[in-house]
C-alpha cells in the first residue's frame, strides 16, 4: 500500500484550494442551460438545492474520512466491505473519475475547436491538454497542493470579474419571478443536473489523510466548498438576466457566451473571452490533474503498489480514446447526463452506506485531535 509519508502533507488552505479548482471544471461552461432545462427561472433554486446537497454529500464524506484518518477510500473501502468487494467498488469509483476525466478534457476541448481554433483538429487539443495533466499528476501530494493553492486565485477573481461586469447587460424581468409556477418535480429535475458541476468535491476521500490539521478538514471543506457553489449561483443569475430563459436553452456553450457579450471600459477591451479561456484552460489543467492523480493512487492502492506515479502516464493513452469516444458534442453531452445520475449515486449513496456500516460495526477511530495534534 501506498504509505502516507511526514513529507508528503497538504495544508489546510491547500486543502480547501483542491477543492475548489476540482469543483470548477466544465460543468460551469453548460450550467445556466442545465439549470433551466425543466425548471425555467426556477433554475436558480435547482442550483442552489444542487450545491446544499453536494456540501451535505462532501460533509459525510469528510465524517467517513475521519474515522480513518490515515487511510483514503480505497483503504477503508476493503475495511468496512472485506477486500474482495472493497476492491470491487473501488474499481467502480477509479471508472467513474476516469469517465468523468475524460469527458471533462473532451468537453473543454470542444469549447476550445468551436471558439477558438477552429482549424485545430480536437485530437491535437486533447493531446496537449493530456500532456500538461499527466505532469502534475505524476508529481507528490504536496506538488498538487501547492499548484492548486497558486492557481485558485487566477482562477476565481477573473471569472468572478467578468461575470459581474455581465450584469450590466441584464434585465431583471427576465429573472422574476423565480419560479413562475413550476412544480417541485421540475425543480428537482433541474437540480439533478445542475449536480454535475459541483462533481469533484468527493477528491476529499483520497487527500484527507494528506491533510496537517485532520479537525479542521470540515471548517476548510466548507470553505472550499463555498466559493464554487457562490460563484455558480452568480453566473446562472447573470445568464438568465443577460439571455432569458428561452433563448438559454439554445445556448451550447452559455457561460462563454455571457461573457462573450460583456465589454469593459466602453470597447477598450472587447475580446473578454480570449482572457475567460485563458483563465479556464487552468480551472481544466487543475481539475483533471487532481482527478487523474486520485485515479493513479486508487489504481496503486488496489494493484498493491508502491507509488501512484507508475500509473499516470499508462493511462493516457485510454483517457485519449474515451475522450475521443463522443461523435459530436451533443452525444457528448448525453453521455455527461449519465454520469452525472452516477456521480449522484456514488456521492450520496455509497457515503451513506459507508458511514452506517463504520457506525454500527464499530470501524475506525476517533481519537482525531490526537492524531491532529
Amino acid at each position: 500500500m501506498i504509505k502516507i509519508k511526514k513529507e508528503g502533507k497538504v495544508t489546510e488552505r491547500q486543502f480547501s484550494a483542491i477543492i475548489i479548482n476540482t469543483i470548477l471544471g466544465v460543468g460551469i461552461l453548460t450550467l445556466p442551460r442545465e439549470a433551466v432545462s425543466f425548471a425555467d427561472n426556477a433554475g436558480i433554486i435547482s442550483v442552489i438545492l444542487a450545491s446544499l446537497l453536494s456540501l451535505i454529500n462532501l460533509l459525510i464524506i469528510i465524517r467517513l474520512g475521519l474515522k480513518f484518518p490515515d487511510k483514503t477510500i480505497f483503504e477503508y473501502l476493503q475495511i468496512l466491505l472485506g477486500k474482495i468487494l472493497g476492491k470491487i467498488i473501488s474499481f467502480f469509483i477509479i471508472c467513474y473519475w476516469f469517465v468523468f476525466t475524460a469527458f471533462v478534457i473532451r468537453t473543454f476541448s470542444e469549447l476550445i475547436v468551436t471558439a477558438v481554433l477552429p482549424k485545430t483538429p480536437i485530437e491535437v487539443v486533447i493531446i496537449i491538454m493530456l500532456l500538461l495533466v499527466a505532469y502534475l499528476s505524476h508529481k507528490d501530494i504536496q506538488v498538487l497542493g501547492r499548484v492548486n493553492e497558486l492557481y485558485v486565485f487566477i482562477v476565481i477573481i477573473p471569472i468572478l470579474l467578468l461575470t459581474i461586469l455581465s450584469f450590466k447587460r441584464g434585465h431583471m424581468i427576465y429573472v422574476l419571478p423565480v419560479f413562475r409556477g413550476h412544480s417541485m418535480v421540475n425543480i428537482l429535475k433541474s437540480t439533478g443536473r445542475s449536480y454535475f458541476s459541483f462533481l469533484g468535491f468527493e477528491i476529499v476521500a483520497i487527500i484527507l489523510p494528506f491533510i496537517t490539521t485532520k479537525k479542521l478538514s470540515i471548517e476548510y471543506g466548507i470553505k472550499g466548498w463555498l466559493i464554487p457553489s457562490i460563484l455558480s449561483v452568480i453566473v446562472v443569475i447573470a445568464s438568465i438576466s443577460v439571455f432569458g430563459v428561452f433563448e438559454l436553452k439554445n445556448l451550447v456553450w452559455p457561460t462563454f457566451e455571457l461573457i462573450k457579450s460583456t465589454q469593459f471600459f466602453a470597447l477598450i477591451f472587447e475580446r473578454l473571452e480570449v482572457a475567460f479561456i485563458a483563465t479556464w484552460v487552468i480551472a481544466l489543467f487543475t481539475t483533471a490533474s487532481n482527478l487523474l492523480f486520485g485515479i493513479a493512487m486508487g489504481g496503486a492502492q488496489i494493484l498493491n503498489l508502491h507509488k501512484h506515479k507508475t500509473l499516470v502516464l499508462s493511462l493516457l493513452p485510454l483517457l485519449y480514446l474515451l475522450a475521443l469516444s463522443p461523435r459530436n458534442a451533443y452525444e457528448l453531452f448525453n453521455l455527461v447526463d449519465i454520469v452525472s445520475i452516477v456521480g449522484l449515486i456514488l456521492t450520496t449513496i455509497l457515503p451513506i452506506i459507508l458511514l452506517i456500516l463504520a457506525e454500527i460495526r464499530g470501524k475506525g477511530g476517533k481519537a482525531i485531535d490526537e492524531e491532529s495534534n
